[in-house]
C-alpha cells in the first residue's frame, strides 16, 4: 500500500491521458459489439425514426432540386425587373415563379408526353403477336441453315403473357383493399402538401435557416468540431449538388438526343424507348446498360437488324454525350473512380433497392473525398 504523499510527489506516476484513452477504447469496443449484435433492430428503429420526418425530408429534397432555378430567377428579377425593390419581395416573386414553372413543366409532361407514351406502349403490346411470329420465322430459317432443332419462341412468350394475365386476374380479386389504397393515396397527398409547404419555407428563407444552424453549432461545439461540421456540410452539399443536377441533366440530354436520333434513323417506338433510356440514365454507370439491354430486347422481336443498328447508335450516342456534350453542359463529374461507383451502386441496391442505387453513389463519393483529403493532410504533416 503506497502512501498518498508519494503519489502526489510524483514518485509513482499515473498516466491520466493513457487511462482516459483506454477507457474510450473500451467504451467504443462495447458500443461496437452492441451495434453488431443488435444490427437489425437498430436499422429498423432508424428507419422508423426517419419515417417520422418523411414530409420534412421530402420538402428538403424538393427545395434542394429547385434551389438553383430559384437563385437564377431571383438574379434575373433583381437585374432586369425590380432593381431597387426589397430583397424579401424579390425572393417571394422568385419562389412563386419557380413553383409556377415547375408546375407548368409537370403539366406538360402529364398532358402531352405521358398519353403519347401510353399509346406507344399499348401499340407495342397489341402488335406483340406479329412481332413474335416474325421473330419465330427468322429463328426457324436460321435453325434450318444451322441444322439444329427449332426453338419455339412463341410458346415462351405466350407463357410469359399467361403469367402476367394470371397475376392481373389475381389482383382483380383484391377489391377489399380499395379502402386501404384510397387511404394510402390520401396520406400520400397529405404528406406531399406538407412537403411542399416545407420546401416553400426553406426556399424563402434558407439563408436565415443556415445562419441559425451555424449559430447553434458555433455556440455548443468546440471550434475544431465546428470547423469539421462546416467542412463536412460543404462537401456533402457540393457532392449532392453535382450528383442531382448532373444525373438529371444527363438523363434529359441523353433522352432527347436518343429521341431525335431514333426519329432521324426511323427506329420503331422512339418515344417509348427514349423515355426508357432517359429514366434508366438516372442510375449512375449501370443505368445506360440496363436501358440499352431492355430497348435491344424490345427491338429484337420487331427486327433483329434494327436492334443491332440501335445498339451501334446508342453506343456512339453515349460516347458523344458523355465526352463532348455532358462536360460542357454540366461540368466536372463527382470524381469517384468507376469501380467504386459500381461497388456503391451494388451495395446500395442490396440495402435499399433503387433508392439505394441513387443515394449510394453520392454517399460513397462523400466518404471518398473526406478520406482522401484526410490522408493527404496527414501525409503533408508527416512530410513537413
Amino acid at each position: 500500500m503506497f502512501p498518498l504523499d508519494m503519489i502526489l510527489k510524483g514518485l509513482i506516476p499515473i498516466n491520466i491521458k493513457k487511462n482516459k484513452d483506454l477507457m474510450l477504447l473500451i467504451t467504443y469496443a462495447a458500443i461496437l459489439i452492441l451495434v453488431v449484435l443488435n444490427f437489425s433492430p437498430i436499422i429498423l428503429g432508424l428507419v422508423w425514426f426517419v419515417s417520422l420526418f418523411k414530409p420534412l425530408l421530402i420538402g428538403i429534397a424538393i427545395a434542394f432540386i429547385l434551389h438553383k432555378p430559384c437563385i437564377f430567377i431571383e438574379m434575373y428579377i433583381r437585374k432586369m425587373i425590380l432593381k431597387n425593390s426589397s430583397p424579401g419581395l424579390i425572393r417571394g416573386l422568385a419562389v412563386v415563379m419557380t413553383y409556377f414553372f415547375a408546375l407548368l413543366l409537370l403539366t406538360v409532361i402529364i398532358l402531352f408526353i405521358i398519353p403519347q407514351l401510353i399509346d406507344s406502349i399499348r401499340l407495342f403490346v397489341s402488335n406483340i403477336g406479329t412481332y413474335v411470329d416474325n421473330m419465330q420465322g427468322l429463328i426457324d430459317r436460321a435453325a434450318n441453315l444451322l441444322k439444329v432443332t427449332n426453338v419455339d419462341v412463341s410458346s415462351l412468350i405466350n407463357r410469359i403473357f399467361e403469367s402476367v394475365n394470371q397475376l392481373t386476374s389475381n389482383f382483380a380479386g383484391l377489391l377489399s383493399g380499395i379502402i386501404g389504397v384510397t387511404a394510402g393515396v390520401a396520406g400520400f397527398l397529405a404528406n406531399l402538401l406538407i412537403s411542399l409547404i416545407f420546401s416553400i419555407y426553406l426556399l424563402a428563407g434558407y439563408e436565415k435557416i443556415l445562419g441559425n444552424c451555424k449559430a447553434v453549432c458555433r455556440t455548443y461545439l468546440p471550434p475544431r468540431a465546428y470547423q469539421s461540421v462546416v467542412y463536412v456540410y460543404r462537401v456533402t452539399t457540393d457532392t449532392f449538388d453535382k450528383f442531382v443536377y448532373g444525373q438529371l441533366a444527363e438523363a434529359v440530354i441523353l433522352g432527347v438526343l436518343c429521341f431525335i436520333g431514333m426519329l432521324i434513323f426511323r427506329f420503331e417506338y422512339p418515344l417509348m424507348i427514349s423515355t426508357l433510356i432517359g429514366i434508366t440514365a438516372l442510375l449512375p454507370l449501370v443505368g445506360a446498360y440496363i436501358g440499352g439491354s431492355i430497348a435491344f430486347l424490345a427491338l429484337l422481336i420487331i427486327s433483329p437488324v434494327q436492334a443491332l443498328w440501335f445498339i451501334v447508335f446508342l453506343i456512339i450516342l453515349q460516347q458523344f454525350e458523355g465526352n463532348i456534350i455532358y462536360p460542357k453542359v454540366v461540368g466536372s463529374s463527382l470524381g469517384l473512380p468507376g469501380i467504386w461507383v459500381l461497388l456503391s451502386a451494388i451495395v446500395g441496391a442490396g440495402l435499399a433497392g433503387p433508392m439505394g442505387i441513387l443515394l449510394g453513389v453520392p454517399i460513397a463519393t462523400i466518404l471518398y473525398i473526406l478520406l482522401k483529403n484526410d490522408v493527404h493532410q496527414k501525409a503533408a504533416k508527416e512530410g513537413s
